[in-house]
C-alpha cells in the first residue's frame, strides 16, 4: 500500500499556486481528491508489477460514489449550516436538561459521555477501518474515507474543520430520529446526554485533529492531561497493520484493545457497532440516574 511519509505534520496545499491567498475549501477538498488519484494512479501500476491483488481502498477510489455505495469522491465538502444547526441545538439540550437537575448530576454526564463517546470511538473506528465494510451500504463511504486517512494522514489538517465535524452530519441525520424514539426527552440526563454526544463527537474530531499536528496549542495541554490522544500516541495506530490504538481520545484503547484480544470477527464488531450505536445513550442515562438517585442529588 502507499504511504505518505508523515503521519503527524502538515502537508503543504499541493499544487495551489496562487499568491496572496488560501485555498477556498472546495479547493482543499480538490487537492485531496486529486491526491487520492494520484496514490491511486501508483498503487495500480504496483499490483500489475507485483501481480498481487489491488486493496480495496485503491479498486473503490476508481469506481463512482452514488448515495448507497462508496467511491470517488472519497473527499467530499459538507454542509456547514447543518454543522451550526446540530451545534446550537445540542447545545440547547444541555443548557434546558442542566437546568432540570442537580449540578453534580451534569458532572457526571460530561464524565460518563467523554469516556463513553470514546469507547464509542473505538467501536466505530474499528468498524470503519475494515476493508470488508467498504461494500456495506451507506456505511461504505466514511469506511472509504477512514482507509483512506492512512494513506493521507494529514487529510484531516488540510480540511476546515467545519468539514471534519460535517463528517458526522449524515450519522447525527440517522441517530436523532432513534434517539427521540428509545429516549425520554422530558428527562434532564436524557437531554444532557443527548447533547453531549453531539459535542463529544465534534471534541472527538478535534483530538484527532491534534493529534496529527506537533505543539498543537489548543491540544498540547489537554493531551498531556490525558483528554486528548497525543501524536505519539496516535502514531502507533498509523503504523501497519493498524490494529491497536483505536480510540479518538485514547481513555478506552486499553479496553478497545483487550476487545479485540477477545475476538476480530468482522460481524461480531459490526453488530457491536450497531446496537451500541442506538442503546448507548439509553444505557448511559440509566447508570447516571441511578447513582444520582443513590447519592440523593436529583
Amino acid at each position: 500500500m502507499c504511504k505518505e511519509a508523515s503521519t503527524t505534520t502538515i502537508n503543504p496545499f499541493l499544487g495551489y499556486k496562487k499568491k496572496n491567498a488560501s485555498p477556498t475549501r472546495q479547493q482543499k477538498i480538490d487537492l485531496l481528491n486529486a491526491r487520492v488519484q494520484k496514490i491511486t494512479t501508483k498503487a495500480i501500476q504496483e499490483a500489475k508489477e507485483s501481480g498481487e491483488p489491488l486493496a480495496l481502498e485503491y479498486v473503490h477510489a476508481q469506481k463512482q460514489m452514488t448515495t448507497l455505495t462508496a467511491g470517488f469522491p472519497v473527499y467530499q465538502l459538507r454542509a456547514a449550516l447543518l454543522v451550526y444547526i446540530y451545534a446550537i441545538g445540542s447545545a440547547c439540550l444541555i443548557i434546558r436538561g442542566a437546568l432540570l437537575i442537580h449540578p453534580l448530576t451534569t458532572v457526571m454526564c460530561v464524565v460518563t459521555m467523554l469516556v463513553g463517546y470514546d469507547f464509542y470511538s473505538g467501536i466505530l473506528h474499528v468498524v470503519f477501518d475494515h476493508p470488508d465494510n467498504i461494500s456495506i451500504p451507506i456505511l461504505g463511504q466514511p469506511c472509504l474515507e477512514f482507509q483512506w486517512h492512512h494513506a493521507i494522514p494529514y487529510d484531516i489538517v488540510q480540511k476546515d474543520f467545519v468539514d471534519v465535524c460535517g463528517d458526522l452530519n449524515v450519522a447525527v441525520m440517522i441517530l436523532i430520529p432513534l434517539y427521540c424514539t428509545t429516549l425520554d426527552l422530558n428527562n434532564g440526563v436524557a437531554m444532557v446526554m443527548g447533547g453531549l454526544k453531539l459535542f463529544m463527537a465534534y471534541f472527538g474530531q478535534l483530538s484527532h485533529k491534534s493529534a496529527h499536528v506537533h505543539g498543537s496549542s489548543q491540544g498540547t495541554w489537554l493531551q498531556k492531561c490525558g483528554l486528548m490522544i497525543s501524536p505519539k500516541e496516535h502514531k502507533a495506530h498509523h503504523k501497519p497493520p493498524h490494529d491497536i490504538d483505536f480510540c479518538l481520545i485514547g481513555v478506552c484503547n486499553p479496553l478497545i484493545d483487550g476487545l479485540r484480544r477477545l475476538t476480530t470477527h468482522n460481524g461480531i464488531w459490526v453488530s457491536l457497532f450497531c446496537i451500541w450505536s442506538i442503546f448507548d445513550l439509553v444505557c448511559y442515562v440509566k447508570v447516571v440516574d441511578a447513582v444520582a438517585q443513590f447519592l440523593q442529588i436529583v
